[in-house]
């Protein structure tokens, strides 16, 4: 972090630091030296360079803060700098590794000692900013965070690169104790907001939701008070709401790498000590930022007071963050539901493929538009006498027009069309399943996960193609450059989960228990969840 030939550098002065000099990169700035009232630039030609990066919001902020307390030949250069990218660099260490550090939320900061890093905290916290939902004049009070990703109104930036999306993504395992929502709930959810934000990233990448929201807007951004007071002085349009259950609270913390100098370390004690002053209380609220203690703003703007939500363990909130990286690589899922006799089969006033029908139809309301979504129906000779299976969509992207429908409707018609093939034949689940497998092959996008999804009730009826064939065909056929896994989806208790699970874990997959039929939905996101 500070070695080598960094280190070197501070080596020229031995002055005790009685202030700083700035300068400054940030995004789409130029580098600059402030004036010293002590020295002048030629004089510090060997001065001592900090570096400091800084999360982008309140990089302005440090800049002016370090601009007011210029004195000798300390030079801390600013950089805008996203969390992920920071933490990266602070535990590859190297020359290139800033000495101190401003993340824009805490959790950066467990997530960086988590990882094996460590560093020191000069200021638990510089500022503060609650996170709240930005949307246009009509936008409604979710009952919380978890609704209201569950609503499909959120409309998420990178939260790699932004906090206030990264505290958005975990709030609601910080409020599922009143909530009453279970951590597997929480991270299935989390599928369709991050394919749905991996399709808007592929078509806009530097889109800014909040900058786009007008007032017949539907959409919810999660942004801090600071970003939406700053977006309103350009978009009246925009109005803030926040969750009953509260909000999460972004914090700055300043923290100093494990190697920082001597001189590091007694200017980033500098900086914090001037936002403590009344001047540099006031430099925070210019900017639209609380205070270190969370009050409001003053003069009535912003939230005022809130309910602030405690958040989850470094190793939650890592977990989510590493599952929402994941899975914004869109999927490209064949289905294949079982409409064997024991389908029929009632499950509490519905039939066990009624309510997987009704699950499917739900799981593909919550898919964007670029995935890729197959339907196969399959039993004892459906296809005819030579084949278990029959497609009734075939694989494309839910968003391809075809005859004047898109492919989702196209989906949505065949789900409701499963109902009524389901027959009073075995199951024919081998043949079916590898047929599926050499189909999603033949299909392979490299641009997407792809997986044949097989949901059913039991076990393989006498076919030709018995367990052990079966094993060794997909053993055989399985293409390291065209990896596909089954996901296999059980229903109720009495499915032979040993064979299906034996199927999956032959292509690297998983499979899955659905105690009720009702459950698919949520299986389908926790098998997704294990990529």
């Amino acid at each position: 972090m500070g070695t080598g030939s960094h280190a070197r550098k501070r080596a020229h002065t031995s002055k005790a630091l009685a202030g700083l000099v700035l300068m400054s990169v940030s995004a789409g700035a130029g580098v600059g030296w402030l004036s010293s009232p002590v020295a002048s630039q030629d004089e510090c030609a060997d001065g001592t360079r900090i570096e400091l990066a800084a999360a982008p919001a309140i990089a302005p902020v440090l800049e002016a803060a370090a601009a007011r307390e210029t004195h000798g030949c300390t030079r801390v250069v600013v950089t805008a700098t996203g969390p992920a990218d920071a933490l990266a660099d602070l535990l590859a260490g190297g020359e290139g590794a800033p000495e101190l550090w401003v993340p824009d939320s805490t959790m950066w900061v467990d997530q960086l000692t988590a990882s094996g890093g460590s560093a020191k905290r000069l200021a638990a916290s510089l500022a503060t900013s609650p996170v709240l939902l930005a949307g246009g004049p009509s936008a409604d009070a979710p009952d919380s965070w978890f609704a209201a990703l569950a609503s499909g109104r959120v409309s998420m930036r990178d939260p790699l690169a932004h906090g206030s999306a990264a505290l958005a993504l975990v709030a609601p395992r910080a409020e599922s104790a009143e909530s009453g929502v279970t951590p597997e709930q929480v991270q299935a959810r989390l599928v369709p907001v991050a394919q749905k934000y991996g399709e808007h990233r592929a078509a806009a990448p530097d889109a800014d939701p909040m900058a786009d929201m007008t007032a017949t807007s539907q959409m919810l951004v999660p942004v801090t008070e600071q970003e939406f007071l700053n977006g309103r002085r350009t978009n009246r349009a925009l109005t803030a709401v926040l969750p009953r259950t509260g909000a999460p609270m972004a914090a700055y913390p300043l923290v100093a790498a494990s190697s920082a100098s001597p001189e590091a370390l007694e200017a980033g004690r500098a900086l914090a000590g001037h936002l403590e002053k009344s001047a540099g209380r006031e430099l925070l609220a210019e900017h639209h930022f609380r205070g270190a203690d969370g009050a409001p703003l003053a003069g009535g703007i912003g939230l005022g007071r809130v309910d602030r939500l405690a958040l989850p363990s470094a190793a939650e909130a890592q977990a989510d963050l590493r599952t929402w990286e994941v899975l914004t690589v869109p999927s490209s899922i064949l289905a294949v539901l079982d409409a064997s006799r024991s389908m029929g089969l009632d499950a509490g006033g519905r039939s066990r493929i009624e309510l997987a029908a009704a699950a499917a139809g739900s799981a593909l309301e919550r898919f964007p538009g670029n995935a890729r979504v197959g339907l196969w129906l399959f039993s004892g000779s459906l296809g005819g006498p030579q084949a278990d299976h029959r497609e009734l969509a075939p694989l494309k992207r839910l968003a391809a027009r075809s005859a004047g429908r898109t492919q989702r409707e196209v989906l949505a018609t065949a789900v409701q069309r499963a109902v009524g093939l389901a027959r009073g034949a075995g199951t024919g689940l081998h043949d079916t399943t590898l047929a599926a497998f050499r189909e999603a092959t033949e299909k392979y996008d490299p641009a997407y996960f792809n997986a044949v999804v097989v949901i059913t009730d039991g076990a393989d009826d006498p076919d030709p193609l018995g367990h052990e064939q079966l094993l060794e065909a997909l053993r055989a056929e399985m293409d390291p450059n065209r990896p596909v896994r089954i996901i296999a989806i059980g229903i109720g208790e009495d499915t032979d989960m040993a064979s299906l699970t034996a199927i999956a874990e032959t292509t690297n997959g998983s499979a899955y228990l659905a105690r009720d039929p009702r459950d698919v939905l949520e299986v389908v996101g926790q098998a997704l969840l294990a990529r």
